[in-house]
């Protein structure tokens, strides 16, 4: 498309284009005002692109506050190095983040959108035993433009048979596109047939389609699938059968089921070949540094950490922590429920340079920042047991919910 004629000596239009897309949107917004020809300059799809090409290199942290006093969750943006060295008085300042009057929950950022989650059950969990056809819906926001679209269709779920649902988000660039998977599962089915369902929905579309179904059953405690490089990635259990004892999972039962976004393909890929096949508990997948990484808590007394160095790549595999929750300095006690779940450390965010770690550990939901270069433990001065903290990191951009 032409770029608009602007009336400005002196200046080319492509020179202007280019200093423009280096600012920061809150100024953009600013110069919308300034006249009709740069209003529709930075309304450009070519200049939203390149906007955010540039935004790519200032990734931010956007904060999902859950504060168990008040019950109620609050969402914030705010600089990650800024949060890695002062925590609590980033959310002093941010005044606890802006309250979420709906309940929703963030299913993942992605260019600027954050996907929101909701359901018709009053405690927007995902699964309520006493209603038979749960109905989840979506809804696309760009905090930075104060921009929010309205709910997606309706997925309407049989609880009598799906007893999970896991969700992601992520972007197809090749049909520019932003797409919502979620991945139904059933731990009772008999059948690999009737095991799982997965269905897309397309940013602008009118319904949910159905596409190829899950090759593994999801191991699903996050129930958050992790956008990176066009795909959507998830742990999955190999062989999977009713009764399954999900408390004893080894690494070499799990795999990493990928879903490219635009092929609507699937790949499977293996963790981190490891000698020790002792049971792991609480296996995470996270995004670090635009690198996929596995966390998982070993025999209850270590936190370790893997990252695939290229994606895809099964002998990228490092691991980068290993470190015991005595050096820590956190101790551990039983969980107060039967079954598979542990207490267990997540990885919120790494620094710029990779040198510091910051985990949430979910026993007293405490912060604590891990100096992986000198091996240095400091325990963040934001209040224990005040906030549940999920971290996912955000750019600020130009690109429209809809």
């Amino acid at each position: 498309m032409e770029i608009p004629a602007i009336d400005q000596p002196g200046l080319s239009d492509d020179l202007i284009m280019e200093i423009l897309s280096w600012l920061p949107v809150i100024y953009l917004l600013q110069f919308r005002c300034v006249c009709k020809s740069w209003k529709s300059l930075i309304s450009l799809p070519s200049f939203v692109k390149l906007h955010l090409e540039r935004s790519l290199k200032n990734v931010n942290l956007f904060l999902t506050l859950n504060d168990l006093n008040e019950n109620a969750v609050s969402l914030m943006c705010c600089d990650k190095r800024s949060f890695l060295e002062y925590p609590s008085s980033v959310i002093s300042d941010h005044g606890g983040g802006v309250p979420l009057k709906d309940k929703y929950w963030v299913i993942g950022s992605c260019n600027g959108l954050i996907c929101l989650h909701g359901s018709t059950f009053e405690d927007g969990e995902f699964e309520v035993a006493e209603y038979d056809c749960g109905e989840y819906w979506f809804r696309f926001w760009n905090p930075t433009l104060g921009l929010r679209s309205k709910k997606s269709p309706l997925l309407c779920v049989d609880l009598d048979h799906f007893d999970a649902i896991e969700c992601g988000f992520g972007y197809d660039k090749a049909s520019d596109t932003y797409k919502v998977v979620a991945i139904l599962s059933n731990t009772s089915a008999k059948e690999d047939s009737e095991r799982t369902q997965v269905k897309v929905y397309t940013l602008g579309d009118h319904c949910w389609r159905d596409i190829q179904p899950f090759p593994a059953f999801p191991y699903n405690f996050e129930k958050q699938g992790r956008f990176l490089s066009g795909t959507i990635n998830t742990l999955a259990l190999q062989n999977f059968s009713p009764g399954y004892n999900l408390g004893k999972v080894s690494i070499d039962q799990l795999v990493i089921v990928s879903l490219d976004l635009g092929k609507e393909t699937y790949q499977q890929f293996l963790l981190p070949d490891v000698v020790n096949e002792a049971p792991i508990h609480n296996p995470t997948l996270v995004v670090l540094m635009d690198c996929l990484c596995l966390s998982y808590d070993y025999k209850t007394t270590h936190f370790v950490l893997w990252q695939m160095k290229e994606y895809g790549i099964e002998k990228s595999w490092t691991q980068v922590v290993n470190i015991s929750y005595e050096h820590l300095q956190i101790q551990r006690f039983p969980f107060p429920l039967p079954g598979p779940r542990f207490y267990s450390s997540m990885p919120l965010c790494v620094s710029e340079n990779g040198d510091v770690l910051m985990l949430i550990d979910d026993q007293q939901y405490e912060m604590i920042l891990y100096n992986m270069r000198d091996n240095k433990v400091q325990h963040a001065d934001i209040l224990k047991n005040r906030f549940q903290i999920f971290a996912e990191d955000y750019v600020e951009s130009l690109v429209l919910p809809w």
